[in-house]
């Protein structure tokens, strides 16, 4: 499993779940439940590309700790931001589907990881 498979196969789980909040918004006569997915989603993947990218450079420059702080600080602060836009426009992003949208990618890699098991058996 590389990131380019968790990458295809996250954009699958993407389209499930904006489409199971889709329905959940349709039934609760509010749009805000797919947008809180959406946002969730864009803020976890761009994570998951930064954690790429941050990784490529610790390996080829060795350890640095301020680069893992750094690294760790920029991922939380960008996971605030989506929690703190879906407090303050409550009315257009709901806080659960942007939780929701936030573990896709978790989501993504666990079911990478059963599918190879599945495969080497």
């Amino acid at each position: 499993m590389n990131e380019k498979d968790v990458q295809k196969e996250s954009k699958k789980i993407f389209f499930i779940m904006l489409l199971i909040f889709c329905l959940l918004g349709f039934i609760l006569k509010s749009l805000s439940y797919p947008i809180g997915v959406i946002v969730g989603y864009i803020i976890c993947y761009i994570n998951f590309i930064l954690t790429i990218q941050f990784s490529n450079v610790i390996l080829k420059e060795g350890h640095h700790i301020l680069l893992i702080i750094f690294m760790f600080f920029s991922k939380v602060i960008l996971m605030t931001l989506g929690f703190l836009s879906a407090i303050l426009f409550k009315d257009y992003i709901h806080l659960l589907s942007v939780f929701f949208g936030y573990l896709i990618t978790p989501i993504t890699i666990q079911w990478l990881n059963f599918k190879t098991r599945k495969e080497l058996k």
